[in-house]
C-alpha cells in the first residue's frame, strides 16, 4: 500500500511546484520610474550647497565649501515643486528675506542633453549628477576673476 501513496503523492507535488513557480513569474518588477516623474513628485528642499574651492558668495571676503551654512536663513529654508508642464513652483518658506516678496514664484524647467542636465528659464544649465526618488544633486561650474568653481547641490524630500 506504501509505493501506491507515493506515486499519488508525486503527481500532487510537482503541481505544486509548478503552480508556485507560475505565480512567481506572474509578479511583475517594480516600474522605473522616467526622470520626469521623479522630478514632479513631491517637493524639493536643498540639503546641502557646497563649493570646491570655497567661494565668498555674499563678496565680504568669507570664504566658504559649505555654501548652505553661509546662507542667511531666509535663503535656505524654501522649497520647489516641479511640474510636468515644464514650470518649476519656487516657495519662499517660512521666513521670506523680504516680507513684501510673494510667497511662491513660476519659472521654467526643462530636461537637456538627453536629460543629463536641467536648464532653467532657457539659459540656466545644471548637470544633473543624480535624480533618484528622494535626492537630486546638481552641479555648475563657472569662472569667477579667474578661478574656476563647482557648486554641488543636493535637495531632498
Amino acid at each position: 500500500m506504501k509505493p501506491k501513496i507515493q506515486l499519488f503523492a508525486f503527481p500532487l507535488m510537482i503541481t505544486a511546484i509548478a503552480t508556485i513557480l507560475s505565480c512567481e513569474k506572474d509578479k511583475k518588477a517594480p516600474a522605473v520610474k522616467t526622470k520626469t516623474e521623479l522630478i514632479t513628485t513631491g517637493t524639493w528642499k536643498l540639503t546641502a550647497y557646497t563649493s570646491n574651492p570655497a567661494y565668498d558668495w555674499y563678496g565680504t571676503g568669507d570664504y566658504a565649501t559649505d555654501i548652505l551654512a553661509a546662507l542667511n536663513p531666509c535663503e535656505a529654508d524654501g522649497f520647489d515643486t516641479y511640474k510636468t508642464n515644464g514650470t518649476v513652483e519656487i516657495n519662499e518658506g517660512a521666513i521670506k528675506c523680504n516680507p513684501g516678496d510673494p510667497q511662491t514664484f513660476t519659472a521654467s524647467w526643462q530636461f537637456t542633453n538627453n536629460e543629463s542636465k536641467i536648464m532653467y528659464h532657457g539659459f540656466d544649465e545644471y548637470e544633473l549628477v543624480e535624480l533618484t526618488a528622494t535626492i537630486m544633486r546638481l552641479q555648475s561650474t563657472f569662472v569667477e576673476n579667474g578661478v574656476s568653481y563647482t557648486h554641488y547641490e543636493t535637495f531632498g524630500h
